[in-house]
């Protein structure tokens, strides 16, 4: 049988790359300065794919932005289990297009993958679950499990509605287990579940020091410069090692278990790896030594500022700018709380601000950290149906970024088994110029869903 599947998937596999060049082509941008009627576009294309592979009771989910999110469902019967699978149809911007090697809204195949913004992030999480679906429909017919899909559309711009539409519609979502198709592997070719996920938050701060920009000859000197305060505020954030200097910023921190940094440490990841997947430059050194990669990554927090903005590069001149404005990103390990630690960071900031400078700070919607247990023996039959599609031993990894619907599935549904899958992988470029998807990885992917739920069956 599993050889049936390999072949039927791999016999319609051009289809599903041109499912998902269909999705690629809308920009489907989530994010407020972007013009939104692509993501209701992206919204009515997923809509009509899951009508034209025969589901029911398909419908939009609005939250209060009005970016749809999709449902759709395959029930069979009510002893069978029931899984909810989720992925986004909003995508991230371009960035710098000039950078990109192709547009990045006209996906093109170069070699073995497909290059366009959402290819990996996370349109391809869309095509997968209705590709195993429609395999395990043909195959099983009403002997399969219940499938339920809500397919979001503002994640990436903070799903700051998900909860809402969680708690209204928990009765139509009620499931055994959630499949979270946003994640990656931990290389080409190497199957992974993710068990932890780093939370997030960011504040956007503003400092003001003239009613206007000022000309520097007649007027610098006397008055503080908000740019060099700012910097200086941002700079007594962390060391030069990346520690942070907030005050308890870290209370509640649960460090990884000694089984944890095991298999952590067994997965042979080397600095030389690291510095070559993150295309950092040579002289760079690291702040963690080449042991402590990974628990940096996945298990520590970190602060990041990922604007700044003073004046205009573009029309640089000599002038005392009256306001300096960044944003700053914190991410969070296991066991610290959102809401906590960004409140903090706002205080600390207040507290560091010079010479009577007038401060504002926007606090964003953040996600807490989220910890999954394995036991569950769901996690056994997708790494068994992971090790057969991708011919290889799967492997159990954490992850530094955030998936905010993650935990808001634990609360609405409780200690439910979450499967964190994803096709995302180091060479992916998630969120940067020249997004890639890995296509043998997208068969395979496809194929270990297939027979996961096929397992759900016996």
């Amino acid at each position: 049988m599993n050889s049936n599947v390999e072949n039927r998937i791999h016999e319609n596999f051009p289809k599903y790359i041109d499912a998902l060049k269909q999705l690629v082509r809308i920009p489907s941008i989530s994010f407020d300065n972007f013009d939104q009627k692509f993501v209701m576009d992206s919204a009515e294309a997923v809509k009509a794919m899951f009508a034209k592979a025969g589901y029911t009771n398909i419908q939009f989910l609005l939250p209060p932005s009005g970016r749809p999110t999709v449902y759709a469902e395959s029930l069979t019967s009510p002893d069978k289990p029931t899984i909810l699978l989720y992925a986004h149809h909003d995508v991230q911007p371009p960035m710098r297009e000039a950078l990109w090697n192709s547009a990045p809204f006209e996906p093109e195949t170069r070699g073995d993958r497909l290059y366009g913004r959402g290819t990996a992030d996370d349109k391809a999480g869309i095509i997968t679950h209705i590709a195993a679906a429609q395999q395990v429909r043909e195959l099983l017919g009403d002997k399969g499990p219940n499938l339920k899909f809500i397919i979001e559309g503002e994640e990436e711009s903070g799903s700051a509605g998900f909860a809402e539409i969680l708690e209204k519609h928990a009765e139509l979502l009620k499931c055994d287990a959630v499949i979270v198709a946003d994640l990656g592997n931990f290389a080409k070719g190497v199957p992974s579940i993710t068990t932890t996920l780093r939370g997030m938050s960011a504040v956007n701060v503003t400092l003001r020091s003239t009613k206007a920009p000022l000309h520097s000859g007649s007027w610098s000197g006397p008055l503080p410069d908000p740019a060099q305060a700012l910097c200086r505020m941002i700079a007594s954030l962390a060391d030069a090692d990346g520690k942070i200097l907030i005050p308890n910023f870290e209370d509640g921190l649960v460090p990884p278990t000694a089984e944890e940094l095991a298999s952590y440490r067994s997965l042979g990841y080397s600095e030389k790896t690291f510095r070559c997947e993150s295309g950092v430059l040579d002289k760079v050194s690291l702040t963690v030594p080449e042991g402590e990669i990974l628990e940096s990554l996945w298990r520590r927090p970190s602060i990041v500022v990922t604007t700044m903005e003073v004046g205009s590069r573009t029309n640089a001149g000599n002038v005392l700018q009256d306001c300096a404005y960044a944003r700053i990103g914190i991410r969070l390990a296991p066991g610290m709380n959102a809401d906590a630690c960004a409140e903090k960071l706002e205080k600390f900031l207040r507290d560091q601000t010079p010479n009577g400078l007038e401060i504002s700070i926007d606090i964003e919607d953040g996600a807490n950290p989220f910890v999954t247990d394995i036991a569950h023996p769901f996690f056994k039959k997708m790494s068994e149906a992971m090790k057969e599609a991708y011919k290889t031993e799967p492997k159990f990894i954490g992850c530094g970024a955030s998936i905010p619907g993650a935990e808001l599935f634990r609360k609405t549904f409780g200690d439910i088994p979450i499967l964190l899958t994803g096709l995302e992988d180091p060479e992916c470029a998630a969120h940067g110029e020249n997004e890639s998807l890995y296509l043998p990885d997208f068969e395979a992917g496809i194929i270990a869903e297939t027979l996961f739920f096929m397992s759900l069956a016996d």
